[in-house]
């Protein structure tokens, strides 16, 4: 009976430390509608050289570590054959993740894009979490980032399209005006996300600027599964005491 009731003491402690983790993963300079917090690290990793000074930070792939794990970001101009392309984390203000396209030349990409943005729709950008989330909300911003479009250019005729664990696309409606976050029903939930330009609404150019995701699985804490450990331990020598006294 003792016994039931250490373990289950330590089972309802490691519950109370393991709750699920909601977190804002901001990829603008600027402040996020409804947005209570900002990317944990806010410096992207980026192999070579950055060919997007003065754009912020562009890579075949940029890190980043979030609230709920490790968060790698890549890029593609495809399907066709000239699907080669880079993800571009702007340094402007109202701004966020876009795709940068070019081409191989004489061992080095030459970019041939003008606009940063998702702006084409051939452009697709992977988020790619380490750990299953569950995406309730997304923020945006638009290419033209005039204070008057900012609150004018994406509204529910405007669309995206998304892409969950690589199934098929559905396209969104953006809803509201930029910057400010498009709600799902019922959140998305998978390891990797893709977001499209779209297909059948008015197209607009943009740049995902955030997501709210929270953690499905709950991972614990290092001290919590430490406590866990010592805890069966002393459970076990219990157990081993009882015995030898029998």
């Amino acid at each position: 009976m003792v016994f039931s009731r250490i373990v289950l003491a330590l089972g309802l402690g490691l519950v109370g430390v393991t709750a699920a983790q909601a977190s804002i993963v901001s990829f603008t300079n600027s402040t996020l509608a409804g947005a209570s917090s900002v990317l944990d690290d806010s410096t992207p990793g980026y192999a070579g050289s950055n060919l997007c000074v003065g754009h912020g930070t562009c890579s075949t792939a940029l890190t980043y570590n979030t609230g709920v794990g490790k968060l790698t970001v890549t890029a593609q101009d495809g399907p066709d054959f000239d699907k080669l392309a880079l993800v571009n984390h702007s340094s402007f203000n109202n701004a966020g993740l876009g795709v940068v396209t070019g081409l191989q030349k004489h061992g080095k990409f030459v970019i041939t894009d003008g606009n940063y943005s998702l702006s084409s729709k051939k452009e697709t950008l992977t988020l790619s979490f380490d750990n299953q989330v569950s995406l309730s909300q997304l923020f945006f911003f638009p290419d033209d980032r005039k204070t008057y479009d900012l609150t004018h250019e994406l509204d529910k005729f405007d669309g995206f399209t998304l892409s969950v664990d690589g199934g098929a696309f559905v396209e969104y409606s953006f809803g509201t005006q930029g910057g400010q976050p498009v709600t799902f029903g019922s959140p998305l939930v998978g390891n990797t996300f893709t977001f499209g330009y779209a297909k059948h609404k008015s197209v607009e150019d943009y740049y995902l600027a955030g997501m709210k995701v929270e953690l499905t699985s709950p991972v614990p804490e290092a001290s919590s599964v430490a406590m866990l450990v010592a805890g069966l331990a002393a459970v076990g020598g219990i157990a081993s005491r009882r015995r030898q006294q029998a």
